[in-house]
């Protein structure tokens, strides 16, 4: 058996832009970006793309492994799924690193990790970019009338629980959670080069996983003493194109703008509620997962604060 000190070390290795093979070592922290002003250049790796932020993401080991964050405004993905804006995730060996077009790959056989804290500013200009997205909403029932009987530690152990299970299971169908916004989880699906059943049937596993968890989340909750009811919840699956861009001053303040997001919350508020059924598509994901999926056609439905109507499908749960 090889000793130690022949293991090899970690290392991050790609191409530079003449197909020249590169390699740095992961000693403690390797910084990824456009510029990476005052990094020292053999802790760092330059991607000169536009769409690359200053400062755009950082590997490094820790007690734990190695580990990315992201830092960027256009995104960085790891074995192509977008991270969600300023957050952080565990490497293995193996795993692919994508941003501006360069693909780097994370070699760690052997892990030697140095933590430490550092802190790091953004200034990267954004290019608006169209995109394909499934997109998937959870909203919790009757949480403004729960929120007003009970003491405000309960809330939040509520819906902590529920956000804390609802993105590990976006995590593991591939998503990318994108916003908690008051009682909702709103996840996305990106579908590179058009539109893929796979990715959709990804989005819709993903809310059939959610809604079986329920019972789960509350008997641990009720298991820690908590008094609280069953959670009912509705979703909502839209598919469409949509515009990602950057809105204010933050990396997390990454930006999906079309109409199939905004129906995506419409429909997650009808479901389980106006709409039978608890989870709810639209028609354009319903035509991506009808080969996979048991569908239930719900017809032409008014939406509230959209004119005509949609033709909108229900998953059948056995």
């Amino acid at each position: 058996m090889p000793s130690e000190a022949m293991t090899p070390e970690p290392s991050l290795q790609w191409q530079e832009e003449q197909g020249v093979p590169r390699r740095l070592a992961l000693t403690d922290k390797i910084f990824l970006g456009r510029v990476c002003r005052g990094i020292d250049r053999g802790k760092c790796i330059i991607v000169r793309n536009p769409m690359v932020s200053r400062d755009h993401a950082v590997v490094r080991l820790t007690r734990y492994g190695v580990e990315i964050t992201d830092m960027s405004k256009n995104g960085t993905w790891v074995n192509d799924v977008r991270m969600a804006p300023g957050a952080s995730r565990q490497l293995e060996d193996g795993d692919l690193i994508s941003l501006g077009g360069t693909s780097i790959r994370l070699f760690c056989p052997h892990l030697a990790p140095q933590p430490e804290k550092e802190n790091w500013t953004e200034q990267t200009a954004i290019s608006p970019t169209a995109i394909c997205v499934t997109s998937l909403v959870a909203d919790v029932r009757g949480f403004s009338a729960f929120s007003q009987k009970v003491d405000s530690a309960v809330v939040y152990a509520f819906i902590k629980e529920i956000f804390s299970r609802f993105s590990t299971i976006v995590n593991e169908h591939h998503g990318t959670v994108k916003d908690y916004i008051g009682d909702a989880v709103f996840a996305f699906w990106e579908h590179p080069g058009g539109f893929s059943p796979d990715h959709a049937l990804s989005a819709c596993q993903a809310a059939i996983c959610q809604l079986r968890s329920g019972p789960e989340i509350h008997r641990q909750l009720t298991d820690r003493g908590l008094v609280i009811p069953p959670p009912v919840l509705g979703w909502g699956l839209t598919t469409g194109q949509v515009t990602l861009s950057h809105y204010g001053s933050r990396p997390a303040d990454l930006a999906l703008v079309g109409d199939c997001i905004n129906l995506a919350f419409r429909l997650s508020s009808m479901a389980n509620k106006t709409l039978p059924g608890p989870i709810v598509m639209c028609r354009q994901t319903a035509s991506l997962v009808t080969q996979q999926l048991p569908l239930m056609d719900l017809g032409n439905q008014e939406i509230r604060g959209r004119t005509g109507q949609e033709h909108l499908f229900g998953i059948q749960l056995g």
